[in-house]
């Protein structure tokens, strides 16, 4: 396998995401089953799971950036800035600053990462406006089992989307690189209209380094993956029925969305809405069940 394959592998996290992918259209018929509440409800539960999982990309990308021994030791450095803006285009212009907790070592490291965006205005790349500063608390060398990295916030915003200090999403390895566990705690956002949608989740994910897949699972042993409130205030739960299957060789072409799976999203404990994926071909389409019938849709990228 090439090394720079193993790399971007890596740097996964629960949901690869270049932009915020959400749905975009459905085949028009006469008997396509969504309204615009349901395109709300579908779409808030993807935002508020794409939004989150990318500041957990771009850690993992900034980790990768760093050697073992500035892990253990702690550092501020252009070129550590340089290593993870070439490796990741979200960190361009950020600072990244690497502070070593106490009794930090190389076989043994914990400390925090800095990713700061400055404030307002922040930095803009590719059409996205990231103002304010991603957290990271770390305990343990990188890709060991039971080591972890907890994400939190201070004044982070998105395109105008606020993330809550009070977040904070937690990837810990249950096996060397190959297995992690993944909770979000805390979740909400804060939209340019004062609306808000929270979200909490636990699941698994799953990397095969030589298929160059990430699969993600639900929690052994319970019975939703995530749950939370809608913008529309409605509270919702999801649950990953089949395996989400994402492909690096799909990612790296703007394949963002898994290639296959399926995951439920009831809303008001009443309307039930099956996602599918498809058979594992690289495309941004899916389908959408409710009330027994189904319509095509596809995913598309939003700035917002």
């Amino acid at each position: 396998m090439k090394l720079k394959n193993v790399v971007a592998i890596k740097t996964l996290s629960a949901a690869v995401v270049a932009g915020i992918f959400i749905l975009s259209s459905c085949s028009k018929s006469s008997d396509n089953p969504l309204t615009s509440t349901d395109t709300q409800n579908v779409n808030s539960e993807s935002v508020a799971d794409n939004s989150i999982n990318e500041t957990s990309d771009m850690t993992n990308s900034a980790a990768a950036s760093v050697t073992n021994t500035q892990y253990a030791t702690g550092r501020i450095d252009g070129v550590i800035s340089a290593v993870a803006a070439k490796r990741d285009g979200r960190l361009a212009g950020a600072t990244i600053t690497i502070t070593p907790g106490a009794g930090s070592t190389k076989d043994n490291p914990n400390g925090t990462i800095t990713i700061d965006f400055g404030a307002a205005p922040g930095i803009t790349t590719d059409g996205v406006t990231r103002i304010g500063k991603i957290i990271v608390t770390y305990a343990g060398k990188k890709g060991v089992a039971q080591s972890y990295r907890s994400i939190g916030y201070s004044g982070y915003s998105r395109n105008g989307i606020a993330f809550d200090d009070a977040m904070t999403f937690t990837n810990t390895n249950i096996t060397d690189s190959t297995v992690f566990h993944h909770v979000l705690a805390l979740g909400k956002l804060t939209f340019p209209d004062n609306s808000t949608l929270t979200r909490i989740a636990d699941h698994y994910a799953t990397v095969d380094y030589s298929a160059l897949t990430l699969s993600l699972s639900a929690t052994p042993n319970t019975t939703s993956s995530a749950s939370g409130t809608t913008r529309g205030g409605k509270s919702y739960s999801m649950t990953i029925t089949k395996p989400l299957v994402y492909k690096l060789a799909c990612v790296l072409t703007k394949v963002i969305i898994p290639v296959s799976g399926t995951k439920t999203i009831i809303v008001d404990s009443k309307n039930s809405y099956t996602i599918d994926y498809g058979d594992g071909t690289c495309d941004n389409t899916f389908t959408v069940s409710l009330n027994g019938k189904v319509v095509t849709a596809s995913a598309t990228g939003d700035g917002h």
